[in-house]
């Protein structure tokens, strides 16, 4: 065994017990990053061909493929990588300083089971479920039955996995289905109670074409509960650093356009829907917890308390010097340098964006399907 290598060995097993003796998200598989470095990506996905989409991509601007295929793309280069790095909720919160950032999952896991207000049994659609973290977290708040929809085949895989070591009521109401939330084929029409989309809308630029799906298949009076990434009115669209920060943000986490708050709520009434609230809940939460709130985007950015080792900078931006020299040698297949690269532009873009006050990941909007 090689210097390099052995350097390699001794710094992943610091981090990871570094990582169990902290106070994290108890659903990250740091395991997960030995899979990916001896397996390679999902379905043989290749980081270039991903890149090559972007292309050209500047500030908010669009990329130039279909956004299904993107989304699909993404998540067969980012899904391992996030559960290693952040844990089975692909999504943000916000929690007190002193509080474990699974506090913040629950947090908006549980805001989102509360605007349903579905009971038992009632069946509900996860619209974009990733791996199932929310939809398991409504399923257990609620008894809801839940199906989600992604695009993405290892993503239900792995849905489906995780759910097998689950209770047999857990079982019972967690569904996963691998369908395109923009043209969603095979499910019963005005047959579901409920709806939420947790983060996963920000793949549309005409989210309208979702919505409209979602509408399509809720009953007369159903509930459309929408966690949006909107524009906030700290986006400049002049200013350089913003643009380059957005640049990196829809590059690196598989984006299409985001909209302002007026464009995104007009795209939820285009759709059918009567909107009956909407606020921004990061904002909410930080009013909430007062002066001892953590911020969504602070455990991506440099900080002195990392929960999240394996998000915090001094690790993400470090692991891409370990891995590119493995691949070299061919220890490690040549994307998984490439993706932890594409994941620190996600992470820095985002997280700058949501430092300045650009953006936000949590925008929430409350539909209803009328009843005529």
């Amino acid at each position: 065994m090689g210097s390099s290598t052995k350097s390699f060995v001794f710094g992943v097993a610091l981090a990871y017990f570094i990582f169990v003796f902290t106070n994290g998200n108890p659903t990250q598989h740091v395991e997960k990053l030995f899979k990916i470095m001896r397996k390679g990506m999902p379905a043989g996905e290749s980081v270039t061909k991903f890149d090559s989409k972007f292309a050209g991509v500047k500030a908010n601007d669009q990329h130039n493929a279909y956004d299904g295929d993107i989304a699909r793309s993404f998540y067969n280069l980012a899904t391992d990588f996030y559960e290693y790095g952040w844990g089975d909720s692909f999504h943000f919160g916000v929690r007190g300083r002193h509080e474990p950032h699974s506090k913040c999952i629950a947090n908006s896991q549980n805001f989102v089971a509360q605007k349903l207000a579905v009971k038992d049994m009632d069946k509900v659609l996860d619209m974009g479920c990733g791996i199932g973290g929310p939809l398991r977290g409504v399923v257990k708040a609620t008894g809801a039955n839940v199906t989600g929809l992604t695009i993405c085949e290892a993503q239900v895989d792995r849905a489906r996995e995780i759910t097998r070591g689950l209770s047999p009521w857990m079982q019972e109401r967690c569904n996963f289905e691998v369908k395109d939330y923009l043209d969603v084929k095979g499910l019963p029409e005005a047959h579901y109670d409920a709806a939420f989309y947790m983060e996963s809308s920000l793949h549309c630029k005409d989210r309208s074409q979702t919505f409209s799906e979602a509408f399509r298949l809720l009953k007369p009076g159903g509930r459309l509960v929408a966690m949006e990434y909107y524009l906030l009115p700290g986006w400049e669209p002049e200013n350089k650093e913003h643009q380059e920060l957005m640049r990196l943000h829809l590059h690196g986490n598989g984006c299409a356009q985001t909209p302002t708050i007026e464009e995104g709520l007009a795209m939820v009434r285009k759709a059918g829907f009567e909107v009956k609230e909407s606020f921004d809940l990061m904002e909410y939460l930080n009013e909430a917890y007062g002066d001892d709130h953590w911020p969504w985007w602070a455990d991506l950015q440099f900080n002195w308390a990392p929960h999240l080792l394996p998000a915090h900078p001094w690790v993400r931006h470090a692991l891409p010097y370990i891995l590119h020299p493995l691949a070299k040698i061919g220890l490690v297949p040549e994307d998984v340098p490439k993706t932890a690269d594409l994941m620190n532009m996600g992470g820095d873009g985002l997280s700058g964006l949501g430092k300045v006050g650009a953006i936000t990941p949590q925008y929430y909007v409350l539909g209803i399907k009328p009843l005529k």
